[in-house]
């Protein structure tokens, strides 16, 4: 694999662990119930089909070829996004409720 491709892959990697990140905040306001196993069932769904999507345009750009620092990305890029960004749309939700 030479180095466009790992870039590429990379840089895919960092853009679905924020797409995640986001999707999964606002399935959680949506479906979000009571009823604990129907919140267990569409997290489960939910989480299936962001990683099938993620290893299907990995697998598109680098021809299978995965290594274990993708996922360090993604799950970085997942956290940041938690740390900052949330946070920031919290906040906003408060100065728009008072």
């Amino acid at each position: 694999m030479n180095l466009i491709i790992q870039i590429q892959s990379l840089a895919i990697s960092f853009l679905f662990g924020m797409i995640f990140s986001l999707l999964y905040n606002l399935i959680y306001f949506v479906l979000y119930t009571k009823y604990l196993f129907i919140n267990i069932i569409s997290n489960l769904l939910f989480n299936l089909i962001m990683f099938g999507l993620y290893f299907f345009v990995l697998y598109n750009i680098n021809n299978g070829m995965f290594h274990i620092y993708f996922l360090i990305i993604y799950f970085t890029s997942f956290l940041i996004y938690n740390k900052l960004f949330v946070k920031l749309r919290v906040k906003r939700l408060k100065t728009r409720l008072n």
